[in-house]
């Protein structure tokens, strides 16, 4: 019956954690009609990305699904092969989305997929996955964790549902330390005690208290965040790095500094920061301009950047203009958990633009830059070699 199906924009928002009001009751309203729509919308979350959309889509695709699930139970086929079938079915569709959403890349004609090497395990996207270092030295694997919608461990609530680690404040807590560990090929969100929002991108740690003490609120980052800060005059928030402090001020911002770059990025979105280190004295930044500070410098540089670029991956894409190949290789080898090697050093220096999921597998992405440059890629288990056709 027609009134089975939800409208497949409303379990996509879902999983974005966009609904509106009317929406999540609806959507509750869904889940608490069958038992099966729970599992029907657990899977749908696994296999789907975050930032899909259906806007050229003439087929409601929750429909289609629901049929498939339907026509596979009445089948009776046993539970491992029903699910290699979904998960086939949907890298399908999932690239159907991809090339019909909001690809700009280059506007070359597509030409028939050239194959590459032969890959045992497909090398698929990120996806939510997190190792928490307690203050006491134990050790959790978020993703070991049995699959329901929240788990409570120590001081932490996990929502593995919507991928988001929560810290429960406690009054008088001593400040011990957590250190949150996002490996390469994964993602997570944090919020802290005092209500500040924190998305982790791959191959990332953050050191946190598990309350905020004192007349200050610092962690410590390595890797790159988007902060979206609670404000609070009386305790000012300090990100600390290898190579300075930022200072909030009640701002969302995000932070990229990962050791092997040798640099650190700090772009303001809203509100007010400042970076300073030992030899720097305080530089306040203004929306939409950007801190770089690249190892061994003394004199930052701040320019008017593009901040749906800068923090793109936030919103599950990839979005770049002029870039190197050799920056757009870094930010791949994190979410794929690859390793890219160039057998011409040259191609590093080729410059692309694009705004492409980040959830496609990365065959699918490769694809799109043989398209628009005398280059191709050859994969051999998790190393992909770059040289000219």
């Amino acid at each position: 019956m027609e009134e089975e199906f939800i409208s497949w924009e409303i379990l996509l928002k879902k999983v974005r954690r966009s609904l509106t009001t009317e929406e999540e009751v609806r959507f509750r309203s869904w889940l608490a009609e069958d038992a099966s729509h729970q599992e029907y919308y657990e899977r749908m979350r696994k296999v789907w990305s975050a930032d899909e959309t259906t806007d050229t889509l003439t087929t409601d695709v929750s429909k289609l699904i629901a049929d498939f699930d339907r026509r596979i139970m009445h089948e009776n086929r046993n539970k491992k092969n029903i699910k290699r079938i979904i998960y086939r079915i949907a890298a399908c569709l999932i690239v159907l989305m991809a090339v019909g959403g909001s690809i700009l890349l280059w506007q070359k004609r597509q030409t028939d997929f050239q194959p590459y090497a032969e890959v045992v395990q497909p090398i698929v996207a990120g996806y939510s996955k997190a190792i928490v270092l307690l203050s006491n030295g134990e050790k959790v694997n978020i993703e070991a964790l049995a699959d329901s919608l929240q788990f409570s461990i120590k001081e932490l609530s996990v929502e593995k549902d919507s991928g988001i680690l929560k810290y429960n404040a406690v009054a008088g807590k001593d400040s011990a330390y957590n250190t949150i560990i996002i490996p390469k090929g994964g993602e997570y969100q944090v919020e802290l005690s005092d209500g500040t929002k924190v998305w982790l991108n791959a191959d990332t740690k953050l050191k946190t208290p598990i309350a905020f003490t004192g007349n200050e609120r610092r962690v410590f980052l390595s890797g790159e965040a988007y902060f979206d800060v609670t404000k609070d005059a009386a305790k000012p928030f300090i990100v600390e790095t290898d190579m300075g402090d930022v200072q909030v001020y009640g701002t969302e911002f995000n932070v990229k500094n990962y050791v092997s770059d040798k640099q650190l990025k700090t772009t303001l979105v809203e509100g007010s920061i400042g970076f300073s280190n030992s030899r720097i004295a305080e530089i306040k930044l203004k929306p939409g301009y950007q801190l770089t500070l690249t190892e061994g410098e003394t004199h930052p540089q701040i320019e008017r950047v593009k901040v749906s670029n800068e923090i793109s991956w936030k919103y599950k894409r990839f979005c770049f203009e002029n870039m190197s190949l050799e920056a757009i290789a870094k930010d791949l080898e994190r979410w794929y958990d690859v390793e890219i090697v160039f057998a011409d050093p040259n191609l590093k220096k080729l410059e692309f633009s694009g705004n492409i999921s980040r959830y496609s597998e990365i065959t699918t992405l490769l694809h799109f830059f043989e398209e628009s440059a005398n280059i191709k890629f050859l994969i051999d288990k998790r190393i992909v070699s770059i040289g000219r056709k």
